[in-house]
Order: C-alpha cells, then sequence, then structure tokens
C-alpha cells in the first residue's frame, strides 16, 4: 500500500514503492491529475539468458534517502543473476523532469551481458482511455500523450548510446496483459503506435565487466504539449543527466541547510527523520499554494477516493510547523490560496483540489448553499479548518513580521473568517454551532472544535490590535471568552472526569457524547482555550492517558475510544500523531523538569523504531505488529514529528538557561 519515496519540485510529485517502481505522478499540480493512478512502471533486468523483475522476490531490495537530501537511493541485490542494481532518483528542481541513474554492479568473475528494461503505462488525466503512445525515431524515444498533457521517455547509457529496442501495445485490454510481458525473453516485438489503454517498453543493452559496474539514465519529461515536452527532453540532453542529478542534489543539501536548527541532541536516526520529514512537507506543498495530505494514491483501493487533497486543518498545521522550521517564505501561497477560496460567508469548505475547485466529500447536501442533515440545515464544513487558517497565520507573522502581507490578507481573510466564528453559533449556549469534528466522522459541537475557534479568534483579536482595528479586537477576544466559558459548561463530563468528544444540541438541550478523544486534550492546550495547569485540563489528561494508551507491546495513544477507522482486530490502532500529541504537552508544561524533558527521547525513539522501511511515517500502526496502516506518507505525521521536536529542543535550551524573572520587563 505504502509509497516509499515521494519526489517533487512543487509542480510535479512522483511515487516509488518498496521496489523502485513508478506508481503516482501527478502532473501539473501537486495531488491533482495522477497520471499512473497507482500503475506499476516496472524495472527488469536481464543477465546473459537470465530475467527478472525487481519485484520477483529474487531480490533483496533496500530504499531510501540519500543524507540531507531529497534524492531516492535503491539499492537491489540478487545473488542468482550476481548483480547488484542501484538507483539514485530526482525530480529536477527547476523543470518537470523525473530522472533516474541506474548502476548495475557485477559480482562475477566474468563479464555479464546487461540488458535493462524500463516499463511505462500511463493513466492520463486518471483514465485509461483515448490515450495514445508511439515511437518518435527522430528522438529514438517513446511519447505518451493525450490532449495537453504530453509523457517523454527517455535515456542514455554512460557510454551514449541510447534506447536499443522498444514496443507499444494494449495494456490490460480485452485478455492483454501489457506490452511487458513482451520483455521476458529479451527482445522487444517494436510495435511503433497505440492508442486507448496503451503502455510501453524500453531496452538498454550493454557489457559489465569483471567486478564492475554499467550505468544508464532514464528520464521523462512532462509538458503541456509536444514541444514543451521535447525541448525539455533536450535540455537533458544538454545539460547531462549527471549534471542534473548533482545539481538537484546540491540545491535540496543547501535547502535543508537553510534551517539553523540545532539537533546535535538527537540520535542519529532522530535527526535523518527531522530531514527526512522536512522533505516530505517540501514535495507535498504545491507552489500554487495547495498543501496536500498525501500522495499515496493506493488509499484509494480500500475506499472510494485517497488522500491527494487539501484539508485547510491540515494544511494549516504543516504550513505553521514550515514556519516554525525556518522555511516561513514558502507558507505564503497557502494563505492566498485559502482567501481564494474561502466562501463569501466566510467559511472552508470540507476539502479541496490543488487547482483550487471543491474537492469531494460526503457530507449530504440539499441545494447549493444549503447542506441538510436529520431535518437540520448544516453547513458542509468542519469549523475548526477555517479556524486553524487563523491560527497558522498568526505563527506566520510571529517568524515572519511580515505586516505587509497581513494587511494584504486583513479583509478578505482574517476579518471574514473571524466574523463568521463570531456568528456562527448557538445563541442560548453561546457555543458553535455544530458542525463536524476533526476525524470528519460525526456532526456536533467538539471539544477540540470550540477550543480551534477559540484560538482562531484570539489570533484574528491580535491582528486587529496589530492594526489598531479595536472595535473588532473588543468583539473577537469577548466572542473567544463566551466560547471558552460554555465549553467548560457544556463539554466537561464530570462523570467522565474529562473533556468529552462532542455534544448534540437538541431542543435546546445540550447531550453529551462522553468519548474520551485525544484531540480534545491536545485542542485545550495547543490553542490556549485552557491553561497547562488548569484543574479540568490535569484531570482530562489523566483520563487520556489511563484509556487512550495501547495496552499491546507496540504501544502508542489511540485517537478515541473504540476508534474503528482501519481496525483490524479487537484493538483500535495507535496514531503517530496523537502519541507526539501527548509528548508535546509534556515538553510544554510549564512544571516540566530536565529530567522529565527527556522522556521525550523516548518517544522520539519510539517513532523512529516504526518506521516504514524507507524511513518515512504512516497515519496508524498495527496495534500489535507494528505494521504501518492507511496513507503512507502522511504529511501530518511527519508535520507533528518536526513540531514536537522543535518544542523539545526549545524548552530544552529554555531549562539549560532560565531567564531571569527580574529581566522579563527589560527583554
Amino acid at each position: 500500500m505504502a509509497r516509499a519515496l515521494t519526489l517533487g519540485n512543487g509542480s510535479c510529485l512522483v511515487c516509488l514503492d518498496r521496489h523502485g517502481f513508478v506508481r503516482d505522478f501527478y502532473y501539473p499540480y501537486v495531488g491533482l491529475e495522477n497520471h499512473v493512478s497507482g500503475q506499476k512502471h516496472r524495472i527488469g533486468v536481464m543477465v546473459n539468458d537470465s530475467f527478472s523483475w525487481l519485484d520477483d522476490d529474487t531480490w533483496s531490495i533496500s530504499i531510501g534517502y540519500k543524507p540531507e537530501t531529497m534524492v531516492g537511493y535503491l539499492v537491489c541485490k540478487n545473488e542468482k543473476l550476481g548483480v547488484t542494481v542501484s538507483m539514485e532518483d530526482i525530480v529536477y528542481n527547476e523543470e518537470n523532469i523525473f530522472l533516474r541513474q541506474v548502476d548495475i554492479y557485477n559480482h562475477r568473475e566474468e563479464a555479464l551481458e546487461v540488458k535493462l528494461f524500463f516499463h511505462q503505462v500511463f493513466m492520463i488525466e486518471e483514465n485509461k482511455k483515448r490515450n495514445t503512445a508511439f515511437y518518435d525515431p527522430t528522438h529514438n524515444a517513446i511519447v505518451h500523450y493525450k490532449g495537453k498533457r504530453v509523457f517523454i521517455v527517455n535515456g542514455r547509457t554512460a557510454q551514449g548510446t541510447s534506447i536499443d529496442d522498444y514496443s507499444v501495445g494494449a495494456y490490460q485490454y480485452e485478455g492483454k496483459e501489457g506490452t511487458f510481458r513482451d520483455a521476458e525473453d529479451g527482445k522487444l516485438g517494436k510495435n511503433a503506435v497505440e492508442h486507448g489503454s496503451v503502455d510501453s517498453v524500453v531496452r538498454f543493452c550493454g557489457t559489465c565487466e569483471p567486478n564492475e559496474k554499467a550505468r544508464t539514465y532514464y528520464w521523462i519529461c512532462a509538458g503541456k504539449n509536444l514541444d514543451e515536452a521535447y525541448s525539455l527532453n533536450e535540455l537533458v540532453m544538454q545539460k547531462t543527466p549527471a549534471a542534473m542529478i548533482h545539481s538537484t542534489e546540491s540545491y535540496w543539501h543547501a535547502w535543508i541547510k537553510t534551517q539553523q536548527t540545532d539537533l546535535s541532541g538527537l540520535s542519529k536516526a532522530q535527526k535523518k527523520l527531522f530531514e527526512t520529514s522536512l522533505f516530505i512537507l517540501r514535495c507535498h506543498m504545491d507552489n500554487k499554494g495547495s498543501v496536500i495530505a498525501s500522495a499515496d494514491s493506493a488509499m484509494i483501493e480500500y475506499g472510494k477516493d485517497d488522500y491527494s487533497y487539501m484539508w485547510p486543518r491540515d494544511a494549516a498545521f504543516i504550513i505553521s510547523t514550515m514556519c516554525q522550521a525556518g522555511f516561513e517564505e514558502i507558507t505564503k501561497p497557502f494563505f492566498l490560496f485559502c482567501k481564494d477560496v474561502l466562501h463569501p460567508d466566510g467559511y472552508l469548505h470540507h476539502r479541496f483540489r490543488s487547482d483550487e475547485s471543491l474537492g469531494s466529500t460526503w457530507h449530504a447536501s440539499t441545494a447549493q448553499d444549503e447542506w441538510l442533515h436529520d431535518k437540520v440545515l448544516q453547513l458542509p464544513i468542519q469549523e475548526d479548518e477555517s479556524a486553524s487558517v487563523l491560527f497558522a497565520l498568526w505563527k506566520y507573522y510571529e517568524t515572519s513580521r511580515d505586516l505587509e502581507f497581513i494587511e494584504l490578507l486583513y479583509k478578505p481573510l482574517i476579518e471574514k473568517i473571524a466574523t463568521f466564528l463570531v456568528n456562527f453559533r448557538d445563541k442560548e449556549t453561546g457555543l458553535p454551532m455544530p458542525s463536524y469534528d476533526l476525524w470528519e466522522e460525526m456532526i456536533g459541537v467538539s471539544t477540540y472544535t470550540c477550543a480551534s475557534v477559540y484560538g482562531g479568534l484570539e489570533a484574528a483579536a491580535k491582528f486587529s490590535e496589530l492594526l489598531d482595528k479595536r472595535n473588532h479586537m473588543r468583539i473577537y477576544k469577548k466572542a473567544a471568552e463566551e466560547i471558552r466559558k460554555a465549553a467548560i459548561t457544556h463539554l466537561y463530563s464530570e462523570k467522565q472526569q474529562s473533556f468529552i468528544r462532542l455534544a448534540r444540541i437538541v431542543n435546546g438541550k445540550v447531550i453529551q457524547d462522553e468519548t474520551i478523544d485525544a484531540s480534545s486534550l491536545f485542542g485545550l492546550w495547543y490553542f490556549g482555550m485552557l491553561e497547562m495547569k488548569h484543574p479540568l485540563l490535569q484531570k482530562t489528561a489523566e483520563q487520556v492517558n489511563k484509556r487512550l494508551v495501547n495496552p499491546d507491546s507496540v504501544g502508542g495513544y489511540i485517537r478515541y475510544e473504540h476508534d474503528n477507522y482501519f481496525k483490524s482486530g479487537q484493538l483500535s490502532n495507535p496514531w503517530f500523531i496523537t502519541t507526539l500529541w501527548e509528548t508535546q504537552r509534556v515538553i510544554r508544561h510549564p512544571d516540566t523538569d530536565l529530567m522529565q524533558l527527556e522522556r521525550a527521547i523516548e518517544t522520539f525513539d519510539w517513532v523512529a523504531s516504526h518506521l516504514y522501511n524507507s524511513g518515512i511515517l504512516a497515519e496508524q500502526l498495527h496495534p500489535s505488529t507494528g505494521q504501518s496502516l492507511s496513507a503512507t506518507p502522511l504529511v501530518w505525521s511527519h508535520s507533528v514529528y518536526i513540531e514536537t521536536v522543535l518544542a523539545y529542543l526549545k524548552r530544552k535550551q529554555e531549562l539549560k538557561s532560565p531567564i531571569d524573572p527580574s529581566l522579563i520587563h527589560e527583554l
């Protein structure tokens, strides 16, 4: 299910599986128009007369990122064939070109005849119909195209030889598996053109001397027309593949070094995950502002859709983390995106595609702007998503001090959202009106939503004060305080000794769902609705630690009691997010001392010990085996890891160098 590596440049995103096969190819938006859609771009090797695909279980494979870069690195060893295949993969940082360098090492004492096969199957615009593939003899390349999407496949060996055999044919049509089967005898049929559902294979040949290596470069150029794609192909030839790989590796190495966080207190594995996490965040950010939750299209095999959308909430957390890590400049397009897609009434919809169009949803509707649930008009939203954008924008301002950008966004974004949050409330209780909860499963008034709305309004009040809009400031602060008091009154359960997941307002009466939910505790302190030492927050923390810890050996925290999402046995699955939330709470607690703080290292070790084999984080883990489950990678998991590490390092510095209270006024 997982995508072992994700490589991108902000307009092109390529995902590889654990065998190094391309499984997703998003272009020209990150997360939109997946032109491979989970199909396999197979890689085959023939040594003398023995053929093998890299996924036929005869290979020992390791995969990951080269240190401090967004460069994929794959090592595949085959004892029977006597060779090792190593690959370095990039999406060129300057243009929409996927490039891979393939080295075949000969471990034998005699020379080997080696044939290398690359298979392509494009579902252009996510549809197998009306595609065309053809061999172009003028460029000795394969072209796949449909409409305004063109992909040119080409390559060269280190000796300068090009594609020496090819074939194009039908893919999974009328009983045909695909042209890739033509490769298994070492020769290709040279069929030059096919349309409909099509695939293609190209071959490179060479001799590999004893204990030496043979190198081949392979690339795919993506353009909106033939001329653009051909010009990119020429660019590769002029610059050379080696130079482009080196340039991209150097760029990402320089990029990661721009963040100045001192990671010397972390282990090698923890540092590597921190850097990998930053790359995961960056490659899921579209240059036009969208930030998708995950590029793992395999999710669609288990349901009706995948995670390749922008949820404003997930994106807001990711953007906030990027600001805290020192990359605030690249977050500005996100806020402009939100301004553009904001509903005229001041709220953000459930989720969006990367071209600013509305994403698919499962929230019921009755008309264009009227949505019905249980015979009550219901907006199709999770209100916390709108509030979270304001909270993230304040994080941006704290790190950037970009007042001109805030002034630009005040009326069309800040004021609009804040006014909606003020007005979208129950007149009797003062609570926010019902909407879907954080986990988008239930409609009601959740503790988490109340806390996020409080945080959003407090952020809006700070912006208003900053710009000397005092009337707005007073309105937003007053509403925030009313929500805080209402939440304490209606969402704390004396029976459970905890804030609960959610309440519903039925005929003016508040009916509590007394489920203990990790997001309730997290929201209370993260958005500042209650102080860390508030007795009701402390009691909620006690219940979370009592009820939501996975009892099996894998450990970790589940989302809420009796969570069934991706559940495969009696126990609910632990999440990286919820586990790191609790570690963050301990880190940020004012009474935490250095000894207690160092327990965070245990969590970091736990996270590092449950990575997918390529070094990335899933959404969930199997509670007993620790197997990665659901979307992999999940960008939010990586974001919370970064944020928790940053909180740990900051608090450690504070505890080692406490500030004299008498100097606070002077500072």
